[in-house]
């Protein structure tokens, strides 16, 4: 494993979402992003909702720029939030400060996160975490 996270692994984690997004019987859509936030890869599950591709990447990109899940983005800010609000106009509406995504760490090192969307938020992580799990096999 290098300190970047390459397309290679990204799909591995990739598929490692999906197969527990299919296990769990849901739709979501999953954005994999490396430590700059820059897409690696992405799916859209069939049934996936149209807007859940870009919730998904947003979720993914507010996780590799905070180096935090989603969920924790989520508690220290609200909807509504000041931060977040000039967070979201400043990056075109990429930043998506919620549940459902998680940062890639290598050491103590962040090289990319992943977010999902399409489910409930609890569900969404469970699937990010997957991707995440995924990395260590």
């Amino acid at each position: 494993m290098a300190d970047t996270l390459t397309l290679e692994e990204g799909l591995r984690l990739l598929q490692a979402c999906l197969d527990k997004a299919r296990g769990m019987e849901i739709n979501v859509s999953i954005s994999v992003v490396d430590g700059s936030g820059i897409q690696i890869c992405a799916a859209k599950m069939d049934r996936a909702g149209f807007l859940t591709p870009e919730i998904a990447f947003g979720k993914a990109f507010a996780a590799a720029a905070f180096k935090r899940t989603g969920r924790e983005l989520g508690e220290q800010w609200a909807p509504g939030a000041p931060v977040p609000t000039a967070m979201i106009a400043r990056n075109g509406g990429r930043f998506v400060p919620s549940q459902g995504s998680v940062p890639i760490k290598v050491g103590n090192d962040v090289i990319g996160a992943i977010g999902a969307s399409g489910a409930k938020a609890s569900e969404d992580e469970e699937v990010a975490q997957a991707g995440v799990d995924a990395l260590r096999r």
